[in-house]
C-alpha cells in the first residue's frame, strides 16, 4: 500500500456525508477493536504472570485497587465523556471552529481546577485512610506495599484527569481512530512494562508504575500532538474560557456523569461487594469470567460508540433519516454478531479460564449463564443507547440507569449472602432487565419525534430535548 492509498484510507473519501458518517465510524470501530484486542492479550498474559506469585489475596487487592480508579473517573463531571463529544460535534456541524475552541478550553481550564482540588484532598487525607481495613487483608500483605501501590495509583488518577479530554476531542471530530492508535500504543508499552515487572516479580507499586504510569507519559505526548499539530484551532487559551459554556458543559456534563456513576454501579460494583461479603480471594474468579463472557458486550460498544458524534452532527444538520437508518442498522448487526459469540464464549469458558487462570478461578456453570444472560441485554441496548447520547436525550435513560444502580447493589449484597457469586450475576441480570424496559420506551418516543421533525423541517431542526 503506498502513502496516496493511505493518506486515502485515513483522508476524507466520501463527498456524501451520511456514507463519510459510516466510513469514519467503521475505521474508528476497527481501530477500537484492535486496541481493545491488544488489551484483552494484556489482560491474558498479566493473569497468569501475576496471579501466580502475588497470591489470591494480593492480586485480589490490585483488582479492587483498579475498580475504585475507575468508579473516581466520575470525578470530571461528566466533562470528558458525551458532553463534550457532542457540543464539539455540534460545533463542528456548524462549521464553528473559534466555538469548539472556546468549548474546549473551557474543559480543559474546568479539569485543571477540579485536579488541583483533589489532590489537596489526597495530600490532606491520605495518611488518616486504614487501607488494610478497606481492603480487608490479613497481616500477609505489608501495609507498606499497600500505602505505596495506592498513593501511586492516586498520584497517577490525577495526572490522568485532564488527559482524558483528548479521547472525546478525537470521537468529537469523528476521528477516533486516531485516539485509539494512541491507545494501542499506550497499551503496547504498558504490556511490555508488565512483563518486566513480572519477571523481577515486582510488588504492587511496580505494577501501578508498569501499568497505568506509561499510560500518563504517552498521554501526555497524544496532548502535545492533539494542542500543537492536528487541531491547533483547539489549543487552550484562559481567554477562550466561557462561563456560558462551563455551565452548559456541567449541566450536560452532570447528567451523563450520574450515567456514567450508574453504569459503574450496575458493571463495576462487584469487586468491592465481593470483597467485603465473600472476601478478597473470591474476587478473581468473578473478574475472570466477567471479562471473558462480557467481552462480546464490549464489542458492541466498540463499535457503536463511534456513532455519538455522527448523530450529534447529524442532528445539528437535520439529517434525521439518517440517525433512523443508521440505529437499525447498528441494532441488527450487533445483535447478529453478539448472539453468536455470546453462545460460544459461554460453552467454551471453562475450558479457557482453567487454561487461563488455573483451576482455581474456573466459575460453576449458573455463574456462567446469568453473566451470559446480562451480556445478552447489553448488546441489545447499546445501539439504541448511543443514538439517546448522540441526540442529548439523556434525563430518562438516566434516572431509570440510576435506579437499575441502587436496585443491583442492594440485590447484589443480599443475593450475594445467600448463593454466592452465582446470586450477584443474577443480581446484575434481574436489575438491568429494568432498564432495559426504560429505554426501549424513551426510543420508541425518540424515533417517533424524529419522523415528526422529518415531516416538518421548516419549523425547526432541533430534536425535542425536554427530557434531557
Amino acid at each position: 500500500m503506498n502513502v496516496r492509498a493511505v493518506r486515502l484510507f485515513f483522508g476524507k473519501a466520501h463527498a456524501d456525508r451520511g456514507k463519510e458518517r459510516y466510513r469514519r465510524a467503521s475505521l474508528t470501530a476497527s481501530t477500537s477493536i484492535l486496541s481493545q484486542a491488544l488489551a484483552v492479550l494484556s489482560s491474558i498474559i498479566s493473569v497468569p504472570l501475576t496471579v501466580h506469585y502475588l497470591g489470591p489475596e494480593r492480586y485480589g487487592v490490585w483488582l479492587t485497587i483498579s475498580s475504585l480508579i475507575t468508579w473516581m473517573t466520575v470525578t470530571d463531571f461528566g466533562l470528558t465523556g458525551n458532553a463534550l463529544v457532542n457540543l464539539i460535534a455540534e460545533a463542528s456541524g456548524k462549521d464553528d471552529r473559534n466555538l469548539a475552541r472556546q468549548y474546549a478550553s473551557s474543559t480543559f481550564w474546568t479539569l485543571i481546577a477540579i485536579t488541583t482540588t483533589i489532590a489537596a484532598t489526597f495530600v490532606l487525607l491520605f495518611g488518616h485512610i486504614p487501607w488494610q481495613t478497606v481492603f480487608r487483608v490479613s497481616a500477609a500483605t505489608s501495609l507498606d506495599e499497600l500505602r505505596a501501590a495506592c498513593a501511586l495509583a492516586l498520584a497517577i488518577f490525577v495526572l490522568t484527569l485532564p488527559l482524558n479530554m483528548l479521547t472525546a476531542v478525537y470521537n468529537a471530530y469523528q476521528d477516533g481512530f486516531v485516539a485509539n492508535l494512541w491507545t494501542i500504543a499506550a497499551n503496547a508499552i504498558a504490556l511490555v512494562s508488565l512483563i518486566v515487572v513480572t519477571q523481577f516479580h515486582g510488588g504492587l507499586p511496580n505494577l501501578v508504575v508498569a501499568l497505568s504510569g506509561t499510560r500518563v507519559v504517552v498521554g501526555i505526548a497524544n496532548g502535545c500532538y492533539l494542542f500543537f499539530y492536528r487541531y491547533r484551532w483547539l489549543r487552550p487559551r484562559i481567554s477562550a474560557v466561557r462561563w456560558r459554556h462551563i455551565r452548559r458543559l456541567l449541566s450536560l456534563g452532570s447528567k451523563y456523569m450520574v450515567g456514567q456513576l450508574a453504569a459503574l454501579g450496575v458493571g463495576q460494583s462487584q469487586p468491592m461487594i465481593i470483597t467485603q461479603v465473600l472476601g478478597p480471594s473470591y474476587v478473581p474468579i468473578f473478574v475472570i469470567a466477567h471479562r471473558l463472557i462480557t467481552m462480546p458486550q464490549t464489542l458492541v460498544y466498540i463499535a457503536t460508540a463511534p456513532f455519538v458524534s455522527a448523530y450529534s452532527e447529524a442532528k445539528a444538520r437535520g439529517d434525521w433519516q439518517w440517525i433512523r437508518s443508521a440505529v437499525k442498522n447498528a441494532t441488527i448487526v450487533s445483535l447478529a454478531v453478539g448472539l453468536a459469540l455470546v453462545m460460544g464464549l459461554a460453552v467454551a469458558s471453562k475450558p479457557i479460564i482453567r487454561l487461563w487462570a488455573g483451576p482455581a478461578t474456573v466459575p460453576d456453570a449458573v455463574l456462567v449463564i446469568w453473566l451470559s444472560a446480562y451480556t445478552v441485554l447489553g448488546i441489545a441496548v447499546n445501539p439504541s443507547a448511543q443514538m439517546l447520547w448522540g441526540l442529548e436525550r439523556v434525563g430518562i435513560p438516566v434516572l431509570a440507569l440510576a435506579a437499575c444502580a441502587v436496585l443491583t447493589v442492594k440485590l447484589e449484597i443480599v443475593f450475594a449472602r445467600w448463593w454466592g457469586l452465582s446470586g450477584l450475576s443474577a443480581a446484575m441480570t434481574v436489575s438491568f432487565l429494568f432498564y432495559c424496559f426504560i429505554q426501549a420506551y424513551e426510543v420508541r418516543r425518540a424515533l417517533a419525534s424524529l419522523r415528526l421533525d422529518a415531516v416538518s423541517p421548516g419549523e425547526g431542526c432541533a430534536i425535542e430535548t425536554s427530557s434531557a
